[in-house]
């Protein structure tokens, strides 16, 4: 009787370091695939504004041509960028940019979980 209640509490002990084991796996998985995303993400935001920096100067030299100027061009597509910053900067400030933000991660990580659980 002893050795048949010492195999239940071994075979407990054993059940919960596996499912410990299961929930670190599961812990280290969801980090990585965050962390993947944040450096994808990273990397498209490093090219995308590359190539942003070229096209503002492909931009203004246009407008410079068109306006027969050495500067206006230029001028333009920065307070083109100086009006997003204002813009940006009384988003952050009301905290809506944060919250939108928040509802789109929420919507990520819920969808995520659904195809998790529907695999």
């Amino acid at each position: 009787m002893a050795s048949s209640a010492r195999k239940v509490i071994d075979n407990i002990v054993e059940f919960i370091e596996i499912k410990t084991e299961q929930i670190k796996l599961r812990i280290i998985s969801r980090i990585a695939r965050m962390l993947s995303g944040v450096i994808a993400l990273s990397l498209l935001a490093v090219f995308g504004l590359f190539f942003f920096f070229f096209l503002s100067f492909a931009m203004a030299e246009l407008i410079n041509i068109g306006m027969d100027s050495a500067y206006l061009g230029y001028l333009i597509i920065s307070g083109f960028y100086l009006l997003i910053i204002i813009i940006v900067t009384i988003l952050v400030k009301s905290r809506l940019l944060q919250k939108w933000i928040e509802v789109l991660i929420v919507k990520l990580e819920e969808a995520k979980y659904e195809q998790e659980r529907n695999h």
